[in-house]
């Protein structure tokens, strides 16, 4: 049986690709178990950005609904996609999704792990839960409020409308909307913006960001001043080679 999903690590960053394009890459158990496999050969010294896109002309289409009819979906199996992502969310780098096409549902669920996600013109996001008679598992119902405000969250989920890239954008889901044909040099250019910065700090202020998720702003600010990583061993020499220019 081909492989689901691919995996590379080049010069620092981490590519995970969805490769099912015959069914819009909808996600299945067996994608998750590959998708953790490769999560296993990420460490911070060796990676430091991870880079979630995929083959064809769709992200993702959501979770394949053939899984779930069949029944190899029970809740044991639910519980593990969803830690899946939640690996997928809490790396210690920055991930960045590249969504060109469909990104539906479950695939919608997968994409809102990454901290940054770039669409393509011709996205097209939707959560269709409520369309099937199905309730989130793998998060949704948290993250997406949290990343676009509980209004525009409660339209996506309650109404099962399709968003465009543009749209995507607009509403802050997407953090930027790009030419189709633009979205893979996009997406790896911003990886390498962050590569070129250093990984301690980057990785210190995610951190920093995961832990006062949900903290009144006098708290976040008192938490980052009492656990800051601060200054780190790579600043002499970035300043050093700022001053030679």
């Amino acid at each position: 049986m081909a492989d689901l999903t691919q995996f590379s690590i080049t010069d620092g960053l981490a590519r995970i690709t969805l490769d099912r394009p015959e069914k819009l890459n909808a996600i299945s158990l067996a994608s998750f178990r590959e998708i953790d496999a490769h999560l296993d050969r990420i460490t911070p010294d060796t990676v430091g950005c991870v880079l979630l896109d995929a083959a064809g002309r769709s992200f993702c289409a959501g979770h394949d609904l053939d899984d779930i009819a069949g029944g190899s979906e029970d809740n044991a199996a639910g519980r593990f996609e969803t830690g899946v992502i939640e690996r997928l969310a809490t790396l210690p780098m920055p991930v960045v999704a590249a969504v060109q096409g469909h990104c539906m549902t479950g695939g919608l669920e997968l994409v809102l792990a990454a901290d940054i996600i770039i669409a393509g013109e011709g996205a097209k996001f939707a959560d269709t839960h409520a369309k099937w008679d199905l309730v989130p598992i793998w998060g949704l119902s948290q993250r997406l409020p949290r990343r676009i405000g509980p209004a525009r969250a409660d339209e996506m989920m309650y109404a099962s409308r399709t968003y465009s890239g543009a749209e995507a954008a607009a509403m802050g889901l997407a953090n930027l909307c790009v030419a189709d044909d633009a979205l893979a040099a996009e997406a790896e250019r911003m990886c390498a913006d962050i590569l070129a910065n250093s990984w301690r700090a980057t990785r210190a202020m995610k951190a920093l960001r995961r832990e006062t998720d949900g903290m009144t702003l006098t708290g976040g600010i008192a938490w980052e001043m009492h656990h800051t990583a601060g200054r780190g061993p790579e600043m002499a020499d970035r300043l050093a080679r700022l001053r030679r220019k």
